[in-house]
């Protein structure tokens, strides 16, 4: 079943309409709205959540400067942490559990010391329980706690049946609304706090900045405009799905760096990129977006039934090859794509491709091996990396597509099982 794995939530219609109109009031709305889910004071743009962190960094480096430490857990974007390693600080990981996704709560311990300025909590697979206690630790021991909110946003937690939404519990709150994000300004980042001392500095640093340079701005307008085209059913089964089907089947990395950026990064200096505002244009996208709130509570529900479905088949199916993580709250853990844990991951990545299932191969990384800090291994972030395949969620995957693709998975086991045993 050829299905897009990716779904571009920024429609036609508002990119047109963003292109044609003007708004009123467009940051004051916005904030008003984030600053409600984050129960923050303040929020602020940026053109990137990188940029965020970076004028982030800047500002807790001089007010706390004998704090030289930062730690990330290590399955995790290698742009974030290069950020806090060309700022100089010293970068430490801690693991992940490989039954949940979570940071290991013990290694975090271990890692703290009076050094120890910030942990950055990347919300990815956790539950709001887990990361209270991350939170309460953070907490106890005086470091500041960094949310990065980047594929969460809107996910919430029911408590005495008020929505307690991801982005709530960081000292900071990082938000990305980059093209493949579920509000989508194209390119695009914010941060919300109650810190109205970073808020004047981050206003005062962003008044200097350039305004976004046009041809990387251009360059992702055509991006988006392609993924639209190539999103179209006859084009995507005929052309799009069979090129990227080739790139796999060939191994041919100068292709696949087209699908995952991510494959393409090399430790640099920042890009002088990073210090110029966000487009005029990705305001006003961010802005339909945002206030349309009854388009995003049919998307909340549209993810939140296909995950439970996802979790429910593979359930059934008993897969030992197979491994779920601990799913607890749908709401809270309502993923953009559906994560398993597979034995096998390349070859049953192009079984799928020849059966027409096309997925996310690849997410995050192993951090502690591309920055190559001291301490041991980081294994189950390893083992993220090489067995996690995700599987579309969106508004055009049904039960039956959820079947089938679930049932492909198990017969590819199933048939290797069958050959060993010959």
């Amino acid at each position: 079943m050829k299905i897009f794995r990716i779904q571009l939530f920024l429609t036609f219609k508002d990119y047109l309409r963003s292109i044609v109109l003007n708004f009123r009031n467009i940051e004051d709305k916005i904030n008003k709205q984030i600053c409600s889910n984050s129960k923050k004071k303040y929020f602020q743009f940026s053109n990137q959540l990188r940029v965020s962190f970076l004028i982030l960094l800047k500002f807790l480096k001089k007010k706390h400067p004998k704090k030289k430490e930062i730690i990330f857990s290590s399955f995790n974007l290698e742009e974030m942490v290069e950020i806090a390693k060309n700022l100089d600080f010293k970068i430490k990981f801690v693991d992940i559990n490989y039954n949940s996704g979570n940071p290991n709560i013990d290694n975090l311990k271990k890692a703290i010391t009076k050094r120890s300025l910030a942990f950055v909590y990347t919300n990815m697979f956790n539950d709001y329980h887990d990361q209270l206690r991350v939170k309460k630790l953070c907490k106890k021991n005086k470091i500041i706690f960094i949310e990065d909110n980047a594929i969460y946003f809107d996910n919430y937690h029911l408590f005495k049946r008020k929505k307690i939404f991801s982005g709530s519990l960081g000292d900071y709150t990082l938000y990305s609304f980059n093209i493949m994000k579920n509000i989508s300004g194209l390119y695009g980042g914010g941060i919300s706090t109650n810190d109205k001392n970073f808020f004047l500095y981050n206003k005062k640093m962003q008044a200097n900045f350039k305004k976004f340079p046009k041809l990387i701005y251009l360059k992702q307008n055509i991006i988006f405009l392609l993924l639209k085209l190539f999103s179209i059913n006859l084009i995507y089964k005929y052309l799009f799905f069979n090129f990227v089907k080739y790139a796999h089947i060939k191994n041919n990395k100068t292709l696949l760096t087209l699908f995952y950026p991510s494959l393409r990064f090399k430790i640099k200096n920042i890009p002088n990129y990073y210090y110029s505002k966000i487009s005029n244009l990705s305001k006003k996208l961010i802005y339909l977006q945002i206030c349309n709130t009854k388009q995003r509570k049919i998307n909340h529900q549209i993810r939140k039934k296909n995950n439970i479905y996802y979790s429910n088949i593979f359930n059934k199916l008993q897969q030992k090859k197979i491994n779920l993580l601990n799913l607890k709250d749908f709401n809270y853990q309502n993923f953009l794509s559906f994560p398993i844990l597979t034995e096998n991951k390349n070859s049953l990545y192009k079984y799928l491709l020849n059966r027409g299932f096309e997925l996310k191969y690849i997410h995050y990384k192993d951090c502690s091996k591309t920055f190559k800090t001291k301490g041991k291994l980081n294994i189950n972030a390893s083992l993220f990396e090489k067995k996690l395949l995700c599987l579309p969620n969106h508004s055009k995957i049904n039960k039956n597509y959820i079947i089938n693709v679930s049932n492909a998975i198990n017969n590819f086991y199933l048939k290797n099982d069958k050959n060993k045993r010959n």
